[in-house]
Parts: C-alpha cells; structure tokens; sequence
C-alpha cells in the first residue's frame, strides 16, 4: 500500500491510496487542473485511477469531482444522500462511473474499504478504511466528536490519517465569531488537537507505523501546536517513536506501508 495527501484545508482536500495494483482519491476538493498535476507530482496518471471515494458534500472536498471523473472516466463512489446534495455542482456523471455507497463495505478486486459515519455538519459524512493484504489505512476527516464507531473503525490501523483541527486557546481567543466558534467546536464541527491525541492514543497498537494530521486551520492552529500535543500523548505512552507528520495544503511525498 502506498499513501500520499494532495493536500489539506480550507482551499482543497485530496489523497491518494494504492492498494497493489489498484489507485484511489479519497476526495477531489481541488480544480480538475491542480489534481492532475499533483497526481503526476507522484507519478501517477489521473487516467490511472480506479475510483473516488467521496467524504461529503462540501465544496472544498467535491471542487474537481465532476470535471475528474468525466476527464479520465473514472468510478466515483458516494453515498447517496450525498450525491443528492453535489448534483448540480459537479454536473452529468456518466452513470457507469456513479456508485452508491451501500452498506459499510465496498470490495474493489483484492482490495477491501469500509466506510463508517462520523459527525459533521453535513448530510452525511464518512470516514474510509482502506485493507489490502494485511495492512490497513484508516481516514477520518472533518470529525465533530468522538464516539465508540470511529475508535472501533481505527482499531488495529498501520496508519491513520486523522483530523486535528484546532487548537481550543486559539479558537476561543481568535477572530472568530461566536456562532462560528460554536459550530467549530460543536459536535458536528471539527476535531480539536487534544481531542485528535487523546482518540490515537485510545487506538495505539503495536502495527501502527506512522501518524498523519490534516486539515489544520490557519486561523486556530499551527502544525506546531497539532504536533506538540500529539507528541506528549505518546511520549507519555512510550510511543513517541511513532513517526508523526503535518498534512498542510502542500502535496506529502509518497509513503510506502
């Protein structure tokens, strides 16, 4: 298995996973030109890909959904409600690309990806794992809270990609208005650090390799800040071994399981 982030944040949010032979995004929140040229940054052709599997419906995670899609013919996969809300944003899919999201496993040749709820201020939105062999990749973004779902769903991961949205002092000191501190804060909000490092260390087993942070907000948080508070927590568990690393809105190089 092989992981790359396109990038992460408020102006676009893309991964990529292979898993052998098969290549996937998870997202395409940038235009149709920027995720091609990402793509072929790690040497991948965009016509290569075998699906997009879609979080939610928001804009800055479906910007080059469409254009992506009808460009290289590639399958999306989406949950239904979801695809309902992005319709007219992302325009005709050619209906043998369009697949709905039934159950909470979707089986892609060897490969295996199941999906599971998390709370945010969306329809529906989901978190991803991604099994191959015998290594997994969990993927939760855009998390509002916690709950027993998304701890089961990270369980026994080698790596996990996961939000760590905010800092609390930053946010509740910062420009924000308090309606919009509320919502980011909320159960359908965002993932704060501490809330981010206190979830890993609740799913720390002996495969997992490497730890990576995303969507961190320019506004209420630094990569510094989402790291330090991270790295305590494992550094109290004897872990701090574990390799950590920032998603900002720069492309990561490819990581190989």
């Amino acid at each position: 298995m092989k992981f790359s982030s396109l990038g992460s944040g408020s102006s676009g949010n893309s991964s990529f996973v292979q898993m052998g032979s098969k290549k996937f995004l998870i997202d395409a929140g940038f235009s149709g030109k920027k995720i091609s040229e990402k793509l072929n940054n790690i040497k991948v052709r965009p016509e290569d890909i075998n699906g997009i599997f879609v979080t939610h419906e928001h804009s800055d995670h479906i910007q080059g959904l469409g254009i992506v899609s009808r460009r290289y013919d590639i399958p999306i996969y989406i949950h239904e409600v979801t695809y309902r809300e992005v319709q007219e944003k992302i325009g005709k899919i050619d209906p043998k690309n369009l697949n709905f999201i039934k159950g909470d496993k979707t089986i892609i040749g060897d490969c295996v990806i199941n999906n599971f709820e998390v709370m945010h201020d969306a329809v529906k939105c989901l978190g991803y794992t991604f099994e191959y062999e015998d290594k997994k990749l969990s993927y939760a973004s855009d998390v509002g809270c916690v709950n027993n779902i998304i701890k089961e769903n990270l369980k026994n991961s080698d790596v996990i990609v996961l939000e760590s949205n905010y800092d609390y002092n930053m946010l509740m000191t910062g420009p924000y208005h308090w309606e919009l501190k509320n919502r980011v804060k909320g159960r359908n909000g965002h993932l704060s650090n501490s809330e981010a490092s206190k979830l890993i260390a609740q799913v720390l087993c002996k495969k997992l390799k490497k730890i990576y942070l995303m969507h961190i907000s320019k506004d209420n948080n630094t990569p510094e800040l989402a790291y330090n508070s991270l790295y305590s927590i494992l550094e109290r568990e004897n872990k701090e071994d574990l390799e950590i690393e920032i998603i900002t809105e720069e492309q990561t190089k490819m990581y190989s399981l």
